[in-house]
């Protein structure tokens, strides 16, 4: 509408020049491309505000590459190949692989090619040939430099990682740029996905290398802190003169400091569960190292071992024995996929009542009635871990290190369970459990990833292969008489056992305990903070509203960090004055 008056102004002044007509279309150019703006600002606002807590990662992935100018290829949709259409993804996929087999087969090579090609390959290749070749020569540190650069991180010859550090500041304030534009303190991307954005664009980049530049001091470390601090006042909508230690609080984000803590301790036990892995000889030989030697330098920093064990001996952990990884024996080829069972999936836990479940329990049972059951469950809590299985002849039940997780404990209860099976007479076996992860890593290609799963596929592959064993899922606590059963044994097993290897992601959990435990500590210790009277407990907060402008109001607010109390410090006003109360905010 403002176009069409633009236009219809612009031809009443050409066909009569006056001072006025001219004066009324310049009135409406102005106020056409004021309203232009303005319907650009509605629709920039409305596209970032959409980005919220419920927003999938797909649609919130897809507008951040938009806003970086990262456009992704359309994919191809369909394809013609020998006069046939092909619209499936798995057939395009097959038909280019396809031509570019073909494309690139030795039948496309001349006759004369081949024969030469077939005769050197009958030659055999010279071993001892000179080292005299460009090719050969030693490594210069231009080339070291170059390699070292690429991995993603920068040695200087002290090992100060001082070069490397300002690298990473400079990437991650250029990926700041991204929360910058989300997060204005009126509209914009809610906190909670501001957060998330941070963790995966920022963070990861924080991250990545931590191990290894842990090791530099202190006063270049801090260098990062300013980023990180940045990063959380984008996200809060605080003001720079709120506390850092409120922010990690308001946030629910540790200190970097025990975030290269976490991911150290969590490498030293990745490597100690790898004896075949090239650090693990470094590691772990302690010949190589003098540990006094390196406890009186005070120019260089101590090896990463002894680094990790004063943090072990500080955290005061009970690291106990760690499972080895294990490659599997059985090629993929001869992976024996169970039959698993997920009918009872379909019915939603909130909305079916016992009595149905139960009722399909039965008729499962009756339409598998050859086959013996066995019940297997998992328990955990703050003084024990254990497994237990049963069938219809026996109870057996397993204690495992208090740092085990819920999930180890449901995959050995599994293990048992097909040991059991491998010592009986009988044929069929329909094993039940309410665990749902464990039944979908074993149907899943990536069985490798935890010991337990690996015995469990070996097992299934060679001694178990004669034997029809199928898996079905059954909900917990839903009133199954079998279920039941197992339930309270596993609840009801004693003790620890610490000789039992547990996997060292289990140990994640662990770790993360006792940093929150050092993070709570040092909370504690900030008794004028205005958030500690509010928050004594650190926890996750939920925003108490969706709108970007609320939440940064009470954000502030919880911070006690406001306009009105601190906007002097950051003009150079003088302290606003209470005439009520007689004196000065804080």
């Amino acid at each position: 509408m403002e176009k069409k008056d633009q236009n219809k102004a612009w031809d009443w002044f050409q066909r009569y020049p006056t001072p006025d007509n001219m004066i009324a279309f310049n009135k409406a150019r102005a106020r056409a491309r004021k309203i232009h703006w303005q319907r650009k600002r509605e629709s920039w606002i409305k596209y970032v505000s959409n980005i919220t807590c419920s927003t999938s990662s797909k649609e919130v992935w897809n507008k951040i590459r938009k806003l970086s100018r990262k456009y992704s290829a359309s994919p191809v949709t369909m394809l013609v190949s020998n006069g046939v259409s092909v619209n499936t993804i798995p057939d395009i996929a097959n038909t280019f692989a396809e031509t570019f087999a073909k494309t690139s087969s030795c039948d496309n090579y001349t006759t004369a090619f081949q024969v030469l090609k077939r005769r050197e390959e009958r030659v055999k290749l010279n071993f001892s040939s000179s080292n005299e070749e460009g090719y050969n020569s030693l490594l210069t540190l231009l080339e070291l430099h170059a390699a070292l650069h690429c991995s993603g991180l920068i040695f200087d010859q002290s090992l100060r990682f001082h070069c490397h550090l300002k690298d990473l500041k400079i990437r991650s304030t250029k990926a700041l740029n991204i929360l910058k534009i989300l997060a204005n303190t009126r509209w914009g991307a809610d906190q909670t996905s501001l957060l998330r954005l941070y963790r995966a664009l920022i963070r990861s980049k924080l991250d990545f290398g931590s191990v290894v530049y842990s090791s530099a001091c202190k006063s270049l470390l801090k260098i990062l802190d300013l980023v990180h601090h940045q990063a959380l006042r984008l996200c809060l909508g605080a003001f720079r003169t709120s506390p850092v230690e409120s922010l990690y609080a308001e946030a629910y984000e540790p200190p970097l400091d025990l975030r290269r803590k976490y991911l150290c301790l969590n490498y030293f036990m990745k490597i100690q569960s790898m004896k075949t892995n090239t650090p693990y000889s470094y590691l772990f030989n302690f010949s190589l190292y003098d540990f006094n030697s390196y406890r009186s330098s005070l120019t260089y920093s101590q090896p990463f071992h002894f680094r990790i064990r004063d943090l072990i001996n500080d955290l005061n952990l009970n690291i106990g024995r760690i499972a080895l990884c294990k490659i599997s024996e059985v090629p993929p080829w001869k992976v024996i996929y169970p039959k698993v069972d997920f009918t009872l999936l379909c019915y939603s836990k909130a909305c079916t009542p016992e009595s149905t479940y139960r009722t399909l329990y039965l008729e499962h049972r009756e339409l598998f009635s050859d086959y013996e059951p066995i019940f297997t469950d998992g328990s955990k809590s703050e003084s024990h871990v254990g497994s237990a299985v049963v069938s219809l002849s026996t109870v057996i039940t397993d204690a495992l290190p208090i740092s085990a997780s819920i999930y180890t404990s449901e995959l050995h209860a599994l293990r048992i369970a097909l040991e059991h099976i491998s010592l009986s007479c009988v044929k069929k076996f329909i094993i039940y459990t309410d665990s749902l992860s464990a039944l979908q890593s074993i149907v899943s290609l990536h069985s490798s990833s935890h010991p337990i799963l690996v015995d469990i596929t070996y097992a299934l592959a060679n001694h178990l292969k004669k034997k029809d064993i199928r898996f079905c899922w059954i909900p917990g606590h839903a009133g199954i008489t079998g279920n039941e059963l197992v339930d309270t044994a596993a609840q009801s097993t004693t003790g620890s056992s610490e000789r039992f290897p547990i996997p060292h992601s289990d140990l994640k959990a662990c770790f993360r305990q006792k940093l929150q435990s050092v993070w709570q500590s040092n909370w504690d210790q900030q008794t004028e903070n205005k958030l500690h009277s509010v928050m004594p407990v650190l926890a996750p907060t939920v925003p108490s509203s969706s709108n970007r402008h609320e939440q940064v109001i009470w954000t502030r607010l919880r911070l006690g960090h406001t306009c009105l109390t601190h906007r002097h410090l950051l003009f150079g006003e003088p302290p606003p004055y209470c005439e009520k109360l007689m004196s000065h905010y804080r």
